[in-house]
């Protein structure tokens, strides 16, 4: 007799909670989980989130490869970008005269490269302090005489809209 009220009840609790939970007044954490190449990952709450874009330039020897950005704020990088190549202008100027100094805008390349260019979502979160999702890496060919700067953003640009789509899937804050 006391296994038959026992099952009952047990049967009874269960049908009581699966209610809840189907009609909606019990919620679970949301966890986040992403799901990438090996496996997943588990985030937890998210704190935030940031968008990113890295940009480096290889040649073929990859002996004068330049990294101009390490995952930059993909929302205002131009700045950060101006910045390197500035730097770059500045060192190409040393000893030079005044009439034969190049500026950030007029920089050119004398031999081809490429330009690689890498988005992902970078987030701070509650079981992952620091995790980037990697969405997508495009290389844009530079041939010789190409005007670095213009190139560059216009390339950068260009990815940047194409990629939109997998910035809106990875985000979570700003939905």
């Amino acid at each position: 007799m006391k296994s038959i009220l026992a099952g009952s009840a047990i049967v009874g609790a269960a049908l009581i909670v699966s209610s809840l939970i189907s009609s909606g007044p019990v919620l679970f954490k949301s966890e986040n989980i992403i799901s990438v190449t090996g496996g997943a990952v588990k985030l937890g709450n998210i704190y935030d989130e940031h968008k990113v874009v890295s940009v480096k330039m290889i040649f073929d020897d990859n002996v004068a490869n330049q990294e101009f950005l390490e995952q930059a704020n993909a929302d205002d990088y131009k700045v950060a970008f101006k910045g390197k190549l500035t730097e770059l202008a500045d060192l190409i100027n040393k000893g030079r005269k005044e009439d034969e100094k190049t500026t950030a805008e007029s920089l050119t390349l004398t031999k081809p490269a490429k330009l690689e260019i890498t988005t992902a979502v970078r987030y701070r979160s509650e079981y992952q302090p620091v995790f980037t999702l990697g969405l997508g890496t495009k290389t844009v060919d530079l041939p010789v005489g190409t005007h670095l700067y213009a190139k560059s953003i216009e390339s950068v640009d260009a990815f940047l809209k194409e990629q939109k789509p997998q910035f809106d899937s990875a985000l979570y804050l700003k939905k």
